[in-house]
């Protein structure tokens, strides 16, 4: 009999920590408005995993594509495909990194549900495009340090006068500049002044236009030039071959704004960070998924960290002697 006790408190026991032990961990999906080889899409999710590495979180990854293949029937049908696995997993949060995860997954399928809540990050676009924020929808909005880039720029080199801006014509391009125009007319004039902003289709556009510019003003701003498509086989040009491109015929100092300039030979810049954005999105999940709350009960972000980025190799290239002091502050020197 009482072996027969001890046995039925074991069972008992072994039942009351079952609930426990078989508590699944909290799914957190990551989709990427880009792919997996772009340096942006990479630092962001760097930045979600350090922010979630102390707690036992289950990922998984999404990759749109949307840099290399814009068509938007092509982008519903990957949403979609994306939809469906997420209604398979049921994860508890959505990341949507980037333009195109809002407009294609997170605002038409997503918002206003009751899950899973979603944190947004990267987004360029005025959030009410997209209706966020939302009962179940917050997260961070991608800024870009214009004004203290001129500035440093004109700092290393102060006989600097004029800069033209060049960027591709892609829709998250057309957002950045926004923003740009809106920090000079609130903001008052930039450290240099800024002659023209430019925006190319084709490479062989963006070839003429660094070659023109290059011959009116003191310096050249580069902006994104990720979908730039060859004229001849209509292909996306990839980024790196336009860096290499703009590194053999550019002769006037450069500037840079997001990460990749770091690996693009950008003379300096006042860098946003993807790590940043990721890990500011992924503190917002945590505390969404450690609290039991709805995504829109937390305020809105903005990234606010700016890295200062030097690169010695092209200041070399183009006789520039940058000072000590502006190399003692800077966060990323190549050299």
């Amino acid at each position: 009999m009482r072996t027969l006790r001890i046995l039925f408190f074991l069972c008992l026991g072994l039942l009351w920590q079952a609930p426990a032990s078989a508590q699944p961990s909290p799914r957190v999906f990551v989709v990427h408005s880009y792919s997996s080889d772009y340096v942006w899409a990479q630092t962001i999710s760097r930045g979600i995993q350090e922010s979630l590495r102390s707690r036992k979180i289950s990922t998984e990854t999404y990759y749109m594509d949307a840099m290399r293949d814009p068509d938007p029937e092509h982008l519903r049908a990957k949403a979609q495909g994306i939809l469906a696995q997420i209604e398979a997993k049921k994860p508890q949060v959505v990341i949507a990194a980037d333009d195109a995860a809002q407009l294609y997954l997170a605002a038409p399928y997503l918002k206003g549900r009751s899950t899973p809540q979603v944190i947004f990050c990267g987004v360029n676009a005025p959030l009410k495009r997209y209706g966020f924020p939302a009962a179940n929808v917050s997260g961070v909005r991608e800024r870009w340090h214009f004004r203290d880039g001129f500035a440093l720029l004109k700092k290393i080199r102060p006989s600097l006068r004029s800069i033209v801006l060049l960027s591709d014509d892609s829709e998250s391009a057309g957002y950045v500049l926004e923003d740009l125009l809106a920090d000079q007319k609130h903001g008052g004039p930039f450290a240099l002044k800024l002659l023209k902003v430019e925006r190319a289709h084709t490479f062989q556009q963006w070839q003429r236009l660094v070659q023109q510019h290059q011959r009116r003003a003191d310096a050249l701003a580069l902006g994104l030039y990720h979908s730039l498509v060859d004229e001849k086989t209509g292909e996306t040009v990839p980024a790196g071959t336009v860096s290499a491109w703009n590194n053999s015929v550019i002769h006037v100092p450069t500037l840079g704004f997001a990460d990749y300039a770091k690996e693009h030979g950008q003379l300096c810049g006042i860098l946003e960070s993807g790590e940043e954005q990721g890990y500011l999105a992924g503190a917002m999940a945590r505390q969404v998924l450690e609290r039991g709350m709805a995504a829109g009960e937390l305020p809105v972000r903005i990234n606010q960290k700016g890295i200062v980025l030097l690169n010695l190799k092209t200041a070399e290239r183009l006789g520039i002697v940058i000072p000590f002091e502006i190399i003692r502050a800077a966060g990323i020197i190549i050299q």
